[in-house]
C-alpha cells in the first residue's frame, strides 16, 4: 500500500508539474519595441506561440512598410505606381478598392490622391510652408480622378497617392491575422496612433489612454474602456507648424479645400473592427466634424470620440454595457453625440 500511494504521490507531482508548465507557456509574454512607418511600433504578445507570432508580426509590418505602401521608398509597389507602373499585386489593388470605397461613402472628406498637396504644403520637414492660392488649386484638381479597376491602376496627369492616412491601421489588421492564427491569448500592437487589442478571452476589456491634444505626448485627458478591437486617433498636434504671424497649420488636408481641415476639432479616435478602416475613418471625421462624420461612422458600425476645440470630449458610446470613457483631465467636459 506504501509503494502504491508513493507512485500515486509521484504522478500527481508529475501532473502538478505539466500543469504548471503549460500555465506557464500558455501565459508566455514577449515584446518587441522597433521603427516602421516613420514611428514606433510596439508589441506585446502573450500565448504558447508568442514569439514565432511576434517575429512575424514586425516582419509583416516593416514589409509593409519598405515593400508596399512607402512613397518615398523605391522598392515599394506604390512607389513604382506613383512612378508610372499601372499593373499592380492583388494586395494593393484589394486595399486600393477600399480607398475608393472610402472616398466616395465620406463624400471625399478621405482621399489617398493628395501626395502633390502634401509635398506642397511639407508640413513636417524643414520646407514646410503656405503655398499660394494657384499651387493649391493646381495641386487638388485631379486629385478624386485616380482609378483602380481590376489590377489596373489609372492616374491623372499630376496625382500620385499616399497611403499615408492608412497604412498603420494596415499595419494593425495584418498583426492581428498574424496573433489569430499563431493563437495569441491576448494581443496589444500599437503603430503610432492606430492600436490593436486581441484576446480570446471571453468579454475582455482594454483601457486606452487618448492623448490631450493640448498636453504632452505621454499625457492623457480621457480613458476609453473597450472590448477587442482597432483604435485610431488622428490630431492637429502630430505635425504642424506655424507662420511668421504665429497661425498654426497641421497636416490633416481637407481634399476639396486643400487646406489644413477647420471643423472645430482637435482630435478624432475611432473604433471598430479594422485597422484600415478605423485608421482612414479618424482622418475622414476630422475633416467632416461631429455631426457630419455619424452617418458614416454607422455606415461602418463605428463608434467616436471627438475632441473638439472648445474643450469637449464628445463621444458617439451610449449606454454600452462594460464600454465607457472617462475624463482624466477637468478642463475637459464629457457630452455625447447626438
Amino acid at each position: 500500500m506504501k509503494k502504491k500511494g508513493a507512485i500515486l504521490a509521484a504522478v500527481a507531482v508529475v501532473i502538478l508539474a505539466a500543469v504548471i508548465v503549460c500555465d506557464f507557456l500558455f501565459n508566455k509574454t514577449v515584446s518587441d519595441t522597433f521603427l516602421a512607418m516613420n514611428t514606433t511600433v510596439s508589441a506585446e504578445l502573450t500565448g504558447l506561440k508568442s514569439e514565432d507570432a511576434l517575429t512575424q508580426v514586425k516582419e509583416k509590418i516593416l514589409y509593409l512598410d519598405e515593400k508596399l505602401l512607402s512613397r518615398t521608398n523605391e522598392n515599394s509597389e506604390i512607389y513604382s505606381v506613383n512612378s508610372g507602373k499601372t499593373e499592380v499585386s492583388n494586395e494593393l489593388a484589394s486595399l486600393l478598392n477600399v480607398m475608393k470605397q472610402l472616398e466616395k461613402n465620406s463624400g471625399g472628406a478621405f482621399c489617398i490622391g493628395v501626395a502633390q498637396l502634401t509635398d506642397l504644403w511639407g508640413i513636417g520637414t524643414e520646407y514646410a510652408r503656405v503655398p499660394d492660392e494657384a499651387e493649391i488649386k493646381a495641386a487638388i484638381k485631379n486629385c478624386y480622378d485616380w482609378q483602380i479597376d481590376g489590377n489596373t491602376v489609372y492616374l491623372p496627369e499630376g496625382v500620385k497617392l499616399d497611403l499615408g492616412a492608412v497604412g498603420k491601421g494596415e499595419a494593425c489588421d495584418h498583426a492581428n491575422s498574424t496573433v489569430s492564427f499563431k493563437n495569441c491569448k491576448e494581443s496589444v500592437v500599437a503603430v503610432g496612433g492606430s492600436v490593436l487589442l486581441h484576446s480570446t478571452v471571453p468579454k475582455a476589456l482594454f483601457k486606452v489612454g487618448i492623448r490631450d491634444p493640448l498636453g504632452e505626448a505621454n499625457e492623457y485627458c480621457a480613458v476609453l474602456e473597450i472590448g477587442e478591437a482597432c483604435v485610431s486617433t488622428s490630431g492637429n498636434y502630430e505635425r504642424f507648424f506655424e507662420d511668421e504671424s504665429g497661425k498654426r497649420y497641421h497636416h490633416i488636408f481637407d481634399p476639396s479645400t486643400g487646406y489644413p481641415a477647420d471643423s472645430g476639432l482637435m482630435s478624432v479616435t475611432v473604433v471598430t473592427q479594422s485597422g484600415t478602416i478605423s485608421d482612414a475613418l479618424s482622418t475622414a471625421c476630422f475633416v467632416l466634424g461631429i455631426e457630419k462624420s455619424l452617418p458614416l461612422l454607422e455606415r461602418y458600425n463605428a463608434e467616436a470620440v471627438f475632441i473638439t476645440e472648445d474643450k469637449q470630449i464628445i463621444t458617439t458610446y451610449g449606454e454600452l454595457e462594460n464600454e465607457t470613457v472617462t475624463v482624466t483631465n477637468d478642463i475637459y467636459t464629457l457630452g455625447e453625440a447626438k
